[in-house]
């Protein structure tokens, strides 16, 4: 077969010389400051006539229940189109290229992101969610309005573009809500709602608020519930409105518990139940009835879990810290502790600043919080004249303060510590062991705060634990580092217990490098697979920080040459002074008790 010919290319088609021009830019003219201002100016006096008339009308129509006629639906959805336009160009010239540093503050000046939300989108989602559902077409095509609105902001506004990503959750999180009819449609829409959440989490993950959404889009997972209303109340900056939401957990448990714990399994019911009741203050009785049932399920439960404890475990384990600083409580001696350490570092890091004001002032400087541990450390005798007391049986009424909780928590803490580190070879233990290992050094960060529950630590279980973690494929020169150990472990360099721990507030600033969470971040998507490749490097983070703990010279050792730790023996005699004694309450009179007492296992088995 021959090539085809080319075309033919004929002479006319080709301009001669004199023919050939060059077309010119089309003429623009730069714009001025005073005109963008007067832009800016005259946007923001449209806007508001707009939002003026969405707040009346909303408020209006949430005072009464009359049904509106579709015309009337679409009038409402075309004033709130116009107020969400409106918005966009304020946003448009107000970060205009040109614009100067004052005309671009004025979007949060006046709080417009927030404004744009409130009255363009949430309190019309409101009144058509309250009309459903005769307005449920009508609230589909607004939440896929604003959706492609919030998509458009982020594209070409990025200095709101954390704002952009949560409402993006939140409308997501919204059609999520009134799909009732195709389960796999609701289930895809919770998806996008937690891939949103979790973008913005990483942009910051301290936010207390971002994990309570997180909680919501968690059901019907009771303990991942826990773990997220409660890692809201205890981040870095807790999300104090969660206090209200985490009550739509516990309620169905206390009020109702015969009939709802029968849909899960007798450790969730009993965990989240004893959480609830030492929550809302309840009977120190019916704590102890709870939490007894969850310890005595705790080593088969792990059993039965197999690799889902990977994920399970340090759920737990968060959970059970919560309940330890008693969800954020102001009154709660270790809450108290780190957010007093965390105001002295933030002053020593303002007072070594030449100029506060500066962007060098807001970084954290590592050296600050190294230096008040090593300080405390090394500085001569440990003062232990601050320490949690211990449990006292017998009682009958409710929990009457922090500190009493703590009492309560704290041997619930050490006994499951105590049952998981005593699965000798399981390596579906380690994410829960790296959790409390992790929280373990952190407090050693804090003046007091590790000291304060030193005899409920279980050392001797935690040596037995870390002597037996498989070496293979170990550094031992990583481990022995007193860097951070940065290996990457399958499809980056965090483990999936890693995201957990972030933005807690003890994790925060104490677990893990500044820049841990950058650059190199594992995919959303990614962050819950198991891989061969993660065991090396969560044995080889286990191990370091038992070296970390051991440096201290306290509680345990670490030789170099055997590559095996010990328990010192100042921390042998601190078991014969912690928490062996079992939770003992006699039940209240008439509640037609068999008379045998709620116990708790032995802190050390």
């Amino acid at each position: 077969m021959s090539s085809p010919e080319p075309a033919s290319i004929h002479s006319q088609d080709v301009p001669s010389g004199n023919e050939i021009k060059m077309l010119l830019q089309p003429e623009t003219r730069p714009i001025s400051q005073e005109q963008l201002v007067n832009e800016v100016k005259g946007i923001y006096a449209g806007l508001v006539m707009v939002e003026k008339k969405c707040v009346e009308i909303c408020q209006q129509q949430s005072q009464t229940t009359n049904k509106l006629t579709n015309e009337q639906w679409q009038a409402l959805i075309a004033l709130h189109r116009t107020l969400l336009h409106e918005h966009h160009d304020f946003f448009l010239a107000s970060q205009h290229p040109t614009a100067s540093p004052a005309l671009r503050r004025l979007p949060t000046k006046y709080a417009m992101p927030a404004r744009m939300w409130r009255h363009g989108i949430h309190s019309f989602l409101e009144l058509l969610r309250h009309r459903l559902p005769y307005s449920l077409e009508h609230m589909l095509s607004f939440v896929y309005l604003a959706y492609q609105m919030m998509g458009l902001l982020m594209e070409s506004v990025h200095a709101y573009h954390e704002t952009w990503i949560e409402c993006l959750g939140d409308l997501a999180r919204y059609r999520m809500a009134i799909e009732e009819a195709d389960m796999r449609d609701r289930e895809n829409w919770s998806g996008v709602a937690r891939m949103w959440y979790n973008k913005a989490a990483d942009r910051s993950p301290t936010t207390g608020r971002i994990q309570h959404h997180l909680a919501v889009l968690a059901r019907p997972n009771v303990v991942r519930q826990l773990f997220f209303y409660s890692k809201a109340l205890v981040s870095g900056i807790p999300f104090v409105n969660a206090r209200d939401s985490i009550m739509l957990l516990f309620s169905p448990f206390l009020d109702h518990y015969e009939t709802t714990s029968q849909k899960y399994s007798r450790l969730e019911s009993s965990l989240v139940t004893a959480a609830g009741i030492v929550f809302t203050r309840g009977s120190v009785y019916d704590y102890c009835r709870h939490i007894n049932e969850f310890i005595t399920e705790l080593d088969a439960y792990i059993s039965r879990s197999g690799s889902n404890w990977k994920v399970q475990g340090p759920e737990v384990a968060s959970s059970l810290i919560a309940l330890l600083l008693d969800f954020g409580s102001d009154e709660n001696f270790l809450w108290r502790a780190f957010c007093n350490n965390s105001d002295t570092i933030r002053q020593l890091q303002t007072e070594r600043s030449s100029d506060p004001s500066t962007e060098t002032a807001q970084v954290e400087d590592p050296t600050i919080k190294h230096g008040i541990q090593q300080r405390y450390w090394n500085s001569g005798p440990i003062n232990a004249a601050t320490q949690a007391a211990p449990a006292t049986g017998g009682r009958q009424a409710n929990f009457a303060s922090s500190d009493e909780v703590t009492s309560y928590i704290l041997p619930v803490w050490s006994t499951a510590i105590s049952i998981v580190a005593g699965k000798v070879g399981d390596r579906n233990i380690l994410p829960f062991m790296h959790f409390m290992l992790g929280f373990l050094w952190s407090l050693s960060y804090v003046p007091g705060a590790l000291v304060y529950l030193e005899n409920y630590v279980p050392w001797a279980q935690l040596v037995k634990a870390l002597n037996s973690i498989s070496r293979s494929g170990v550094a031992d020169a990583t481990v022995e580092s007193s860097n951070f150990p940065q290996q990457k472990s399958g499809v980056g360099r965090q483990l999936p217990e890693d995201f957990p721990m972030r933005g807690l507030k003890w994790s925060a600033g104490y677990v893990y490098p500044p820049d841990y969470f950058e650059g190199e971040v594992v995919d959303e998507d990614d962050r819950t697979l198991e891989l061969p490749s993660h065991a090396a490097p969560r044995a080889e983070r286990c191990l370091w920080l038992g070296v970390r703990l051991a440096s201290l010279r306290r509680y345990i050792t670490y030789d170099f040459d055997t590559k095996q730790f010990a328990c010192t023996a100042f921390a042998l005699t601190l078991t014969n002074v912690a928490p062996m004694n079992t939770l003992q309450v006699q039940p209240p009179a008439g509640t037609g008790s068999t008379g045998q007492d709620a116990a708790l296992p032995d802190a050390v088995p």
